[in-house]
């Protein structure tokens, strides 16, 4: 079986480079490579487009192999690299290992360079796993994963850090608690599958409707959150009016319209707190009493607080 080969090559000598890929063809790689020689043209070959080995002389008299090694460093591009030089001697070959090439051969004597190949590829496959297995977790303890939206730790650590830009910017954030009303009855009457649906449908509309600098978060169940960096009270009514208006309109689940209506509670920093932890909590009262008094959208009012709360929790 044919295996394709994206071989840059960081040699003055096309003659070598010409064996280099002939040995590899040989061995039933399908070699489509690229010869510099020159500090610019390989950062312009490795910006331009990815490689899965890089193949390159020791001692080149424009670009030794270190330079080579330190550009790839510098960048953190993991890209295989073998020396194949003209260069003898041991010393040549221990320095080469310590800077972070994969292996050292003489140009006289390929008779390595196949195995070595096919063990850096193998090598190079296994760490683009271990790192996609590693992004997947990191993004599954940050996401939700019924709507792919941030959870709610993700969105604590943006609104913290939007109110520590906020006090340094001397300017506002708004956030905005949103819980569905009458989602249980959509639960009860379609079933969990369409209610999920359902959520998926509202996550989607939310994250099309605002800017790139918001963050729409689930918290959990049918209830959501959005962080308005740089937005104060009236901004942030206008939004939840956006919001309310984008979600209730009727979305097609299970070959059925579905109508969703839902109920915003709104806290600004710093004059609603100061926290994110605060700013939570008063948003979270605020949305109970738009739900409680069916107004659609409500501010935080200090006044109305420990009814609220006294409410929620008997």
């Amino acid at each position: 079986m044919t295996t394709t080969l994206r071989l840059l090559c960081v040699d003055d000598s096309e003659h070598d480079v010409s064996l280099v890929v002939s040995t590899l063809e040989g061995a039933g790689f399908d070699v489509h490579h690229e010869r510099v020689f020159t500090p610019a043209a390989f950062i312009a070959a490795i910006e331009r487009e990815s490689w899965d080995l890089a193949i390159t002389d020791f001692a080149l008299r424009a670009f030794r192999g270190r330079s080579v090694l330190r550009l790839l460093q510098r960048r953190s591009i993991d890209l295989p690299l073998i020396f194949v030089s003209g260069t003898p001697g041991e010393d040549a070959a221990v320095e080469s290992m310590k800077l972070g090439a994969r292996d050292y051969m003489r140009k006289g004597s390929l008779k390595r360079l196949i195995p070595s190949v096919k063990r850096e590829l193998r090598d190079a496959a296994a760490r683009r796993e271990r790192r996609r297995l590693e992004q997947l977790i990191t993004h599954l303890a940050y996401h939700d994963g019924l709507t792919d939206l941030p959870n709610r730790t993700l969105l604590h650590d943006r609104l913290a850090q939007a109110i520590r830009t906020a006090h340094r910017e001397k300017s506002r954030v708004a956030l905005l608690v949103l819980d569905l009303d009458g989602f249980k009855e959509i639960n009860d009457t379609y079933g969990h599958r369409a209610g999920d649906r359902v959520l998926q449908h509202v996550a989607e509309r939310m994250r099309r409707m605002l800017r790139e600098v918001d963050t729409v978060a689930r918290l959990g169940g049918d209830e959501f959150a959005v962080v308005l960096p740089s937005t104060d009270v009236e901004g942030a009514t206008r939004t939840a009016g956006k919001v309310l208006e984008e979600i209730e309109q009727p979305c097609a689940v299970e070959h059925r319209s579905v109508t969703v209506r839902g109920s915003i509670g709104i806290a600004c920093c710093p004059e609603h707190g100061k926290s994110a932890e605060l700013l939570l909590q008063r948003a979270d009262v605020a949305m109970y009493q738009a739900k409680s008094l069916r107004v659609g959208m409500a501010v935080f009012a200090p006044k109305r607080e420990r009814a609220i709360v006294r409410r929620r929790s008997g």
